[in-house]
């Protein structure tokens, strides 16, 4: 028993000589480290620097570029078909009106078979008017045989009622379709209390219009029906069906008499449409660029004539990549062309660049009518973007490994930034990337690296 106590008792003793071994190891470790440390602080090099308080501001940031003057519409005239120049009535740098003779072709053929179209009309309308004439004493004398003419009598005057009618409902739908533009919710016009008075009343009108129809319709079916059958009871005598025979015989040649006519007057009207193709025409009132047309020479299709521009001008120029996110159609323009400033709006920006030069070839309008704006003119474009807040740094202080930054001191050591450049004025930037108090290396950027202790002094 005694024996097992002083085993228990050297035991203990040995513990706590290891755990005071291992407390001067620890110990001494920790003072190896800490002298470590402080050696390498005394070798670690501190940097001197000077310092920037970074203070954050708006501005109105415009886009400025120069642009050449050129018309809104550049106008392409060509004949549609080929021919010989007979006239050439205008001149290069001529002011022209819309619908002027610009040129005319030889229409001699044209001309030749609108006169021979004429004239079939002429004969197909004779002869229709005819076969009408002689549809309507069969159908008389049919109805007659068959002991109808009272119920035929109703019947034409039925039609002709219904007939009436419906060019009545075809007149107020034109007017209807005329008036679409101020019908409530198609825009400003609509909303206007006049123009929906005179809407509604005209649908109204229409409404009715269409009922009577209806019913003069319901009066042309019952007369219908009241005639065949008179002359189905009638129609057994010898005299009947003789007169049934001779009335098929005239219906088919109205009805051959009437397509003559329609195809005649398709005919003429074909035949008009080739003689106007041999006058050429403005289709806007503007001003003469170019005419390539001579008396003699031939022209086709493919070759304009004479080519106009448009009075109302635009300006055009080019859109960078990093500029064309900032821009869209409608946003408002300054415009200065010599000693004049004149407003417009962007009027169309390209979707894809030029091959050559990669922008965006962007149209601005210019609100003028001023004679003196020549075209090929250089104009300055000035476009207001909008406020853009950011920082204003000198120019100095940027530094570039493919793309911008700055050094911040963050708890004595410098720190980089990577930025990104607003607006270039002079020697200072407006960037975006850093914030308002940041200390920014103005002076000794160059010499330090992310991590570098510094010692600093506010720049005078």
């Amino acid at each position: 028993m005694e024996k097992g106590k002083n085993l228990l008792k050297n035991k203990k003793v040995w513990v706590f000589l290891l755990l005071i071994i291992l407390a001067v190891a620890i110990g001494f470790i920790v003072v190896l480290r800490k002298q470590k440390q402080k050696e390498e602080q005394v070798a670690e090099k501190v940097y001197q620097v000077k310092v920037m308080e970074a203070g954050e501001t708006g501005s109105d940031v415009s886009l400025s570029y120069t642009g050449i003057v050129q018309p809104e519409e550049t106008i392409q005239c060509t004949f549609e078909t080929v021919g010989t120049i007979e006239t050439v009535n205008v001149e290069k740098g001529q002011e022209v009106a819309e619908g002027q003779i610009l040129c005319t072709m030889d229409a001699g053929d044209a001309e030749d078979q609108l006169d021979s179209a004429n004239r079939t009309l002429e004969y197909a309308d004779k002869t229709r008017k005819n076969a009408q004439e002689s549809y309507e004493n069969a159908q008389e004398d049919y109805a007659t045989a068959c002991g109808t003419k009272r119920e035929l009598e109703n019947l034409n005057d039925a039609i002709a009622r219904r007939d009436e009618q419906q060019k009545k409902v075809d007149a107020l739908k034109s007017k209807l379709d005329g008036m679409s533009q101020y019908k409530p919710g198609n825009g400003s016009l609509g909303n206007m209390p006049e123009t929906n008075t005179e809407y509604y009343s005209t649908k109204l009108e229409l409404d009715s219009a269409q009922s009577t129809l209806e019913v003069y319709q319901r009066n042309v079916d019952s007369a219908q029906e009241a005639y065949d059958k008179k002359a189905k009871e009638g129609a057994d005598s010898d005299e009947a069906k003789a007169q049934k025979e001779r009335l098929d015989s005239a219906r088919d040649a109205l009805d051959n008499a009437n397509e003559a006519y329609d195809n005649a007057a398709d005919n003429v009207e074909k035949a008009q449409s080739a003689v106007d193709k041999c006058t050429l025409k403005a289709p806007k009132a503007g001003y003469v660029v170019n005419v390539s047309a001579t008396e003699g020479s031939v022209s086709t299709p493919i070759m304009p004539a004479v080519v106009l521009a448009t009075h109302d001008v635009v300006i055009n120029f080019g859109v960078s990549q990093t500029d064309i996110t900032s821009l869209s159609a409608g946003m408002a323009a300054q415009i200065q062309i010599g000693d004049k400033t004149f407003a417009g709006n962007i009027k169309s920006i390209d979707v894809t660049p030029d091959e050559n030069t990669r922008t965006y070839a962007t149209d601005v309008t210019v609100d003028t009518a001023d004679p003196e704006v020549y075209l090929g003119e250089l104009a300055t474009v000035e476009i207001n973007i909008g406020e853009r807040t950011g920082i204003w740094l000198p120019l100095s202080v940027i530094l570039n490994d493919g793309n911008d930054y700055v050094y911040v001191v963050e708890n004595d050591r410098a720190k980089r930034e990577y930025i990104n450049v607003l607006e270039v004025s002079d020697d200072q930037v407006l960037v975006e990337g850093t914030k308002a108090g940041d200390k920014i290396i103005c002076e000794g950027m160059k010499l330090v690296r992310t991590g570098s202790a510094v010692s600093y002094d506010k720049a005078e």
